[in-house]
């Protein structure tokens, strides 16, 4: 059976340790997220990393061995973008919706973030995120299984919106409109298919704004209601 094998609990190989590459793994990461940001989840090939550094892929592999050692890089490092206090306010509830609203901004900002899937977890930014929620619920009273619960329940929901947003980006770039020209586009089907079918023009309609910042903060507040409702004695 092959090992479990994560880039946080691999310790550097005497080869590597006994050399002193050009890069470090900060600089390859930051690049993978911005040719990400530009060009999508594809463009953050070993190559293209390494022709943005000016550098030679081989040296790349000192610092990370596959695609899935970088994967779990790019996402530990986007939650350093997470401005956190010292500690919660207080409010589990306040603090948890501000939690989420930054949360949801960080796979808006990087929408291939959801694409990765769920990582193992095990970087310092995103332990960072989990202590700190689980701060953030200890107001409710419950142990900290059960604090992890509630947690993966807001969790569900943050990832599940993150998909939606993402796959209707996705539909937009594929057609290889810009934004004001899909918008147009858009509004001119919807135009001819009122005259056809009213009830498929209404349809399509509601669901245009289910990636809105109303939709998100609608969804999230029902969350939290039941959050409330369960975790809370009456």
């Amino acid at each position: 059976m092959p090992g479990f094998d994560v880039i946080w609990l691999r310790e550097a190989t005497g080869a590597a340790a006994a050399k002193t590459p050009p890069l470090s793994r900060e600089q390859i990461v930051r690049a993978a997220i911005e040719l990400a940001d530009e060009a999508g989840l594809e463009a953050a090939s070993i190559r293209r990393i390494a022709a943005r550094l000016g550098a030679g892929a081989t040296s790349l592999y000192w610092h990370v061995r596959s695609k899935n050692d970088l994967f779990e890089l790019m996402f530990d490092a986007a939650f350093a973008e997470l401005e956190l206090p010292p500690e919660p306010a207080g409010d589990w509830r306040s603090d948890l919706r501000c939690l989420a609203m930054q949360t949801r901004d960080i796979f808006s900002r990087h929408p291939w973030l959801i694409l990765l899937g769920i990582q193992p977890g095990m970087g310092p930014n995103i332990r960072r995120y989990a202590e700190f929620a689980l701060r953030v619920v200890s107001p409710l009273g419950l142990d900290r299984a059960s604090r992890t619960e509630v947690l993966a329940i807001l969790n569900n929901y943050l990832l599940g919106f993150a998909h939606r947003q993402t796959a209707w980006r996705q539909v937009r770039e594929r057609t290889g409109l810009s934004d004001e020209q899909w918008e147009r586009q858009l509004g001119q089907y919807l135009t001819q298919v009122r005259d056809n079918d009213p009830a498929l023009a209404a349809d399509i309609e509601t669901r245009l704004h289910l990636t809105s910042d109303y939709s998100f903060e609608l969804g999230l507040d029902c969350v939290l209601d039941g959050i409330a409702a369960r975790a809370i004695p009456t």
